[in-house]
């Protein structure tokens, strides 16, 4: 029964890992989405300020820093100062290791120790182990179920799905490893 508790365990770590590891994809994701809505944020108060310094030159025939075009020069600073954060925090993200919970994530496994015992030991090859976890079902996936793919890749940066062989994102023309 050991290896049933082994084998317990390591199912309860691979669960507890795979957990951390898409609470730090969800993370990045998050930031990534963030950066880039502060990106447009800026490019829009970039326009506005354009469109300010020009209708001021049209009006006055000459250039000079009023008080609109000032404040505008300073929200532009201020998000570009968030934008910077932004980006430091996400590269803290991608560098920080996976820090690990106090407690595992439960699974509970059922396994009949009447199936287990069911096994002849003559059928087992030599170092390898069997184990039934439970009756084997005889229904097939449906085809709508065999099309879903069992994992999805999505761009860091922008949180779109990508392809597994992809190293940039064909939504926001980022590269990624």
């Amino acid at each position: 029964m050991s290896f049933l508790q082994d084998l317990k365990q390591k199912l309860e770590k691979g669960v507890e890992t795979a957990g951390q590891k898409s609470q730090k994809m969800i993370e990045i994701s998050r930031l990534a989405l963030r950066i880039k809505g502060k990106k447009e944020d800026i490019e829009r108060q970039v326009q506005k300020l354009g469109w300010e310094v020009y209708t001021h030159w049209e009006k006055t025939g000459e250039l000079r820093l009023n008080e609109s075009i000032h404040l505008s020069l300073q929200g532009i600073r201020s998000q570009q100062e968030q934008l910077f954060e932004l980006q430091k925090e996400l590269e803290e993200v991608k560098k920080a290791d996976i820090v690990p919970r106090r407690q595992a994530e439960k699974v509970n496994l059922v396994i009949a120790e009447t199936e287990v015992e069911a096994v002849r030991p003559e059928a087992v090859r030599p170092h390898e182990e069997t184990i039934l976890l439970g009756p084997v079902s005889p229904i097939q996936p449906s085809a709508d179920e065999r099309k879903i793919p069992a994992v999805v890749f999505l761009c860091p940066f922008c949180a779109h799905q990508v392809s597994d062989e992809a190293t940039f994102c064909n939504h926001c023309n980022e590269r990624f490893y």
